[in-house]
Order: C-alpha cells, then structure tokens, then sequence
C-alpha cells in the first residue's frame, strides 16, 4: 500500500498515510465506488485524460482525514499523479481552495478516502488533472451522503486553467 507522509514530503511503502488536520464534522456514512472519469482532449494538446475510483469511509472520531492508495495504477504507479490527486482530495475535504470561489464547498468534513484504481497516460495526463479529478470525486462522495444515493459515473474533460495558488508551498 503506498501512503503519502506529510511530515516526511514523500511517497513511501507504508500503512501510514497524509492527514490534515482535525475537523468538526465526519463523513455519516461509507460511500464506495466514486468513478471520476477525465475524457482525452482529441486533437489538441491539452493533457486531460486520468481516471480514478475512490471509496470514502467515516473517519474515527478522534482521527484526521486521511488518504490510502490500495490501488492498481495503469500503466504503472506515478509518485507525481498521485501527490497531485491527495492534494485535491485534501482541499477539498478540508474546504481550504477559497481561493477558487465555485471551489469552496462548505463546512470541512474528515473522511478516510481508499484510492482503488488509478489510470493516466504518459503524454496525455498532467497533475492538475489529478488534483481536479480528487476534487469533484469528494464533491460527488458528498453528493451521494446528502441526497442518500449511490455514486454515478461523473465524466468530464477538466479546465486546465492553472489557479494562481496551486503548487505553492
């Protein structure tokens, strides 16, 4: 299983995983299976393709958000697509993207997020790809618990317009 450990900035082989910090209210309830799938950009030079499926746990009452990448990769596992989609499933669990004002979701909420299956191509994937992909798979998770459904398929071509704010450190 490889995890992300914040306090270290890299990938390991662990059970460990990234956390934010503690938040008030908790996911009520599992929600497994979110697909979140971004179409190939035909003809043109856009990287937009990635899909990954998530499930999404209640996290314990006195634990973080957390993210565990239990998954297969094709074609093969990348340390970088992988950061980018911890990163965007942390925002926005966490609601700290205000910067992108139709980003900003509402109230934080902790959940523990199991990464199933990721897939990315070598010429057509890039970061902010997976960072938008963990993004709408959270809001679609959340969707689901509001209005006590079972995930559906989102299917998209994400916007690539970089926010001023992403990457920074």
């Amino acid at each position: 299983m490889w995890a992300w450990a914040a306090s270290e900035s890299r990938w390991h082989d662990s059970a460990a995983a990234r956390t934010v910090p503690a938040m008030n209210a908790t996911l009520p309830r599992p929600v497994r299976g979110v697909k979140v799938y971004s179409r190939q950009t035909i003809g043109a030079c856009a990287p937009t393709y990635g899909r990954v499926e998530l499930d999404f746990e209640p996290a314990s009452a006195s634990a973080a958000s957390s993210i565990e990448f239990a998954c297969t990769a094709e074609p093969e596992p990348s340390p970088e697509y992988e950061e980018s989609l911890a990163q965007g499933i942390l925002c926005e669990l966490a609601a700290t993207d205000i910067k992108v004002p139709d980003a900003y979701r509402g109230p934080p909420v902790r959940a523990r997020v199991i990464v199933r299956a990721v897939s990315w191509h070598w010429v057509d994937s890039c970061e902010l790809t997976f960072a938008r992909l963990g993004a709408l798979a959270v809001r679609e998770a959340l969707s689901c618990v509001s209005e006590d459904r079972e995930p559906q398929l989102i299917e998209t071509r994400v916007s690539l317009t970089l926010p001023q704010h992403f990457g920074a450190r």
